[in-house]
């Protein structure tokens, strides 16, 4: 005979995914000639359930290798870029109890340089990125308890079994 139980247990109940676009303007040294490469490190970012949304705050710095002194010499700048964005989310679960909900967010892109270009005397960078939010909270749901049978028997695991003797058996 089965039996219906009802248990309280933690589950995603919302979820949100956006991308980001930014633009941001580097200031180097020197008036830079041409950008040689422009890449994106120590990204680092948290986040806070707010109402119907999750607001992601973070950080990363953005290094950009360019030529100066009509391509004869090359630098490295960086600036350390902070963002703030809102990721709305949607219920998958609508019976949640009233216990404090937690959040996770995972990049499904780090911050990736997609264009750099020299615009006077500035480099202008724009960065783009994509992250998913999942806010996790207590809900109740109804599980199938399976009683055992009388007839059941459980079944050994041969694959334990040690022979000591396997070489000698070759």
């Amino acid at each position: 005979m089965n039996e219906i139980r009802e248990i309280v247990t933690k589950a995603v109940v919302g979820k949100g995914k956006k991308k980001f676009n930014l633009v941001e303007r580097v200031n180097p040294a020197n008036k830079a000639f041409s950008v040689l490469g422009c890449w994106i490190i120590n990204n680092d970012f948290r986040a806070l359930k707010s109402n119907s949304e999750v607001n992601l705050k973070g950080s990363f710095e953005i290094n950009i290798w360019y030529s100066y002194d009509n391509n004869s010499k090359t630098d490295v700048t960086k600036k350390v870029i902070t963002y703030s964005n809102v990721i709305p989310t949607t219920k998958v679960v609508n019976d949640t109890l009233g216990s404090p909900e937690e959040v996770t967010v995972r990049m499904l892109q780090q911050p990736t340089c997609v264009d750099a270009k020299i615009t006077g005397d500035s480099i202008e960078v724009e960065v783009i990125y994509e992250a998913v939010a999942e806010v996790i909270g207590e809900t109740k749901m109804k599980v199938t308890v399976f009683d055992q049978s009388d007839q059941y028997i459980e079944e050994e695991d041969f694959d334990l079994d040690i022979d000591e003797n396997f070489i000698s058996e070759v």
